[in-house]
């Protein structure tokens, strides 16, 4: 199956607003140059492979926290802030494990801070959906090697 924007964007719908019940809007597309933000990435390998990302502002992901786990933004733990974006990057890496042909596994998240970039090399080719989650900047990128995304 033929993985589009269509799709990721209704993927990242569905674990954003629809399970964490988080104000997303699709946004242009822009960059997320925030010098404190998260970014939290899982690989899909297996019938396919591929690296999921998801990529936010630290204020956005205390949001983010503190909504998933029910906490005020001042009880959260750093630990607890990268467990909800790696959460999400987990989530949206296994709806797109679901919905694609052949056997597949997920690794477990990577959460780190990032500048923006992505950390993939040229033999990756993606797609990116935009949005504002709780009106500030949240990217879901899919990189792919040898499968087809539609750009």
């Amino acid at each position: 199956m033929t993985i589009d924007e269509e799709i990721l964007q209704q993927i990242v719908n569905d674990v954003c607003s629809g399970m964490l019940g988080l104000d997303m809007e699709r946004s242009e597309e822009f960059n997320c140059e925030d010098t404190d933000a998260l970014s939290a990435i899982i690989r899909i390998s297996g019938g396919r492979d591929s690296l999921v990302q998801v990529l936010t502002p630290r204020k956005t992901a205390i949001v983010i926290a503190s909504n998933m786990f029910a906490m005020g933004e001042d009880e959260l733990s750093e630990a607890e802030i990268r467990d909800a974006v790696g959460e999400i990057v987990n989530m949206v890496g296994g709806n797109l494990k679901g919905i694609v042909e052949g056997e597949s596994s997920l690794s477990l998240p990577c959460v780190g801070e990032s500048n923006g970039c992505a950390p993939f090399d040229s033999s990756f080719s993606g797609l990116s959906v935009f949005n504002r989650c709780q009106g500030d900047p949240f990217i879901v990128r899919l990189f792919d090697r040898g499968v087809a995304v539609a750009t």
